[in-house]
């Protein structure tokens, strides 16, 4: 990846906290081998995680409510104070706003409008070529011919067909709160944090340097340094940047607080304090097994799930995962696991079990298969409802769904991506705009969206990303860098029985790279099974609980 490439890459890490549905563009930026340069992206990815932290995951759609009723809180949008035409006609304006004769309905709008660089009207030609898909977008309308300040607006496809525009001037303007934390994540020096409040404010750069006593010129600099700094080009991208900022405070002082899950069924508080929380479904006096949770499927269960363990007279034991529902762990990468399974022996002892099956779920193979080869005198056997693969090579996921392959390729050598990834793949889903993701990785599999539209598995999985997210992205972060290792060293040498079920339309691990690994390790496989792929555990419980309901206990 050549340098001069990176600076759009930047916009976009920093564009993601207003909208982070544009994670999906990053993502397929990113998905091309060997980018020796992204290391230098990793500040960036960072700072625009720490953006999207700050903002709360209950709010809407980004820009829908900046141009509030200056004399309510309702978050209904008024008229506009502009509409035009896609032709760029006068339909209606606010002549108390627009003083300027010029602006007169039926008339074509002057040449003054949009101001001299151009900027503000390639970003309506965006918006109209786009039909809508980046609305609303922010430009600066000038009043009349004399106006060097302007005044910002949100801009907007309306009407039917998307043949109107429609400008309504944002009530925006900085916050002390909101601003101290905006400049803290970007790493803002006083005076660049002072520039970028002036500017949030409308006034402009010229009335900067004489506030401050200083030439025009250096102000300029300045100006030209803080968009150098964020990876951006023009002070519009800048004030869209604080927008997101402004607009999620402020939304979320007009919602009512969201009901959020209720915390871990139980906790173990283990001897170096920490604890591992974990979720216990069914008859105490049933057959233990132990549930290992994929990564958005959490250590739930729905309904039919526990109906499937319940007729096998299963009693399922679902310890989160490291990092997950505010587990903390002291290792990091490939050592989590062995650190990880020492808690599950803990658990074990804790809950008076002698031994028991594990089933693991896609990502959670590796803990799996650890905690048998480690321990198999407590854990007799393994069924893994799906897997990942352990990885050869860091750049070798050909194999995977875009969704999947740029990440784990990312989680070595820019791990901050990940982290940003998976932050922005949080809010989308709070947001109601998880489509986009779920498609790069299940949208080549009939099976998987079928199941992804399921009311219960779309409610249990809604709930466990509230739960894994609410203490950051450690947890999904870790788990791309497990998946992205390779964990084979813990499929050899095995003494209690492993069995995989595979579906036909797995994108995780495709059939044929599953047969390999099964017939390489001398692991039994179910399947490839028909209509079934990644989310086996949702589509085929009852077949998975029956076969970990087979192995014996001692």
């Amino acid at each position: 990846m050549k340098s001069d490439s990176l600076d759009p890459m930047i916009r976009d890490a920093y564009a993601i906290a207003a909208q982070p549905e544009r994670v999906m563009k990053l993502l397929t930026l990113l998905q091309n081998p060997a980018a020796e340069d992204e290391g230098a992206l990793q500040p960036h990815f960072a700072n625009a995680t720490e953006l999207l932290a700050e903002i709360d995951p209950s709010v809407g759609d980004d820009f829908s409510t900046y141009a509030r009723d200056l004399k309510g809180k309702s978050d209904r949008l008024g008229p506009p104070d502009l509409l035009l035409s896609i032709s760029m006609t006068v339909l209606s304006v606010d002549q108390q706003l627009f003083k300027s004769t010029e602006v007169k309905v039926g008339e074509p709008i002057p040449d003054w409008l949009f101001g001299m660089d151009g900027e503000a009207y390639g970003q309506v030609e965006k918006l109209v070529q786009g039909q809508g898909k980046a609305n609303p977008a922010i430009v600066r309308l000038y009043m009349d011919p004399q106006d060097d300040r302007g005044v910002l607006f949100a801009a907007q496809v309306a009407g039917t067909g998307g043949r109107e525009l429609a400008f309504r001037v944002m009530r925006l303007r900085w916050n002390a709160v909101i601003g101290s934390a905006f400049a803290r994540s970007l790493e803002l020096t006083a005076t660049e944090q002072q520039l970028a409040k002036h500017l949030i404010n409308g006034q402009s750069v010229l009335e900067f340097a004489e506030q401050r006593k200083r030439a025009l010129g250096t102000a300029r600099n300045q100006l030209k340094a803080l968009l150098r700094k964020l990876g951006i080009g023009s002070q519009t991208e800048l004030i869209a940047l604080y927008a997101g900022f402004s607009n999620a405070f402020a939304t979320a002082e007009l919602k009512d607080k969201q009901l959020v899950p209720a915390g871990s069924s139980e906790k173990l508080r283990l001897q170096d304090g920490s604890d591992l929380p974990f979720e216990v479904y069914g008859d105490p006096a049933a057959k233990p097994v132990l549930y290992l949770h994929a990564t958005i499927d959490g250590a739930y269960l729905t309904a039919r799930q526990q109906d499937a363990a319940a007729k096998q007279n299963l009693r399922v034991i679902a310890p989160w995962l490291p990092f997950y529902a505010g587990s903390k762990m002291a290792s990091s990468g490939l050592a989590v696991v062995d650190e990880f399974v020492e808690r599950l022996v803990c658990l074990l002892d804790h809950l008076g079990i002698e031994n028991c099956a594990i089933v693991s779920a896609r990502v959670a193979a590796p803990y799996g298969m650890a905690a048998v080869r480690s321990h198999p005198d407590r854990f007799r056997g393994l069924v893994m409802a799906g897997t990942v693969l352990p990885a050869d090579d860091a750049n070798d996921f050909s194999h995977l769904a875009l969704g999947y392959r740029a990440p784990l390729r990312l989680a070595r050598i820019a791990p901050s991506f990940v982290r940003l990834y998976f932050a922005a793949v949080s809010t989308m889903v709070r947001r109601g705009k998880s489509m986009a993701y779920f498609q790069s990785i299940y949208g080549d599999s009939a099976a998987d969206m079928k199941t992804l539209n399921r009311p219960d598995v779309a409610e249990l999985m809604q709930r466990s990303m509230k739960r894994t997210f609410q203490d950051g992205y450690e947890s999904t972060a870790q788990q791309a860098i497990l998946t992205a290792s390779d964990w084979s060293k813990w499929c050899r040498d095995l003494q209690v029985p492993v069995t995989l079920i595979g579906g036909a339309e797995d994108r995780l691990a495709p059939p044929h790279l599953v047969e390999q690994f099964c017939d390489r390790y001398d692991f039994n496989l179910i399947g490839p099974l028909p209509d079934v792929g990644s989310l086996a555990i949702q589509q085929v419980p009852e077949q998975i609980f029956k076969e970990a309901a087979n192995i014996g206990t001692a």
